[in-house]
């Protein structure tokens, strides 16, 4: 399983970095036969998100906390503070680790745009 992380370096500038998970073949339940899994992560929540149809522009930010992030619906695209852009569609993992320093810039590139919050487990 391949996800993307953002993380701030220790200049305080955030990055990209493509990650490659090991995976497992594990029986997660019985009657479905064994499955490829990565994990567990512990996560605190869930919080389904949507951007209002013509919502204002945001702004550069840190992320308020570690947590993971997964498209539902929609596109955006995410510039990092080292000036890396990238876009995401539905499906897309992304581990939002730069609670401090520069911060990074999410920008809707679709009216419809959804993502599910997973705050990370301390």
């Amino acid at each position: 399983m391949d996800y993307v992380r953002i993380y701030a370096g220790d200049d305080g500038v955030s990055h990209f970095e493509d990650v490659h998970a090991e995976v497992s073949e594990q029986v997660v339940a019985d009657g479905v036969p064994p499955l490829l899994v990565t994990g567990p992560f512990p996560v605190t929540a869930l919080l389904f998100v949507e951007q209002r149809p013509g919502g204002p522009d945001w702004e550069p930010h840190v992320a308020p906390r570690r947590q993971w992030v997964i498209c539902v619906r929609g596109r955006a695209e995410i510039t990092v503070s080292d000036g890396e852009r990238r876009q995401f569609e539905p499906g897309a993992s992304i581990l939002v680790e730069d609670v401090t320093g520069e911060g990074h810039v999410s920008t809707p590139l679709t009216d419809d745009l959804a993502f599910v919050m997973l705050p990370v487990a301390m």
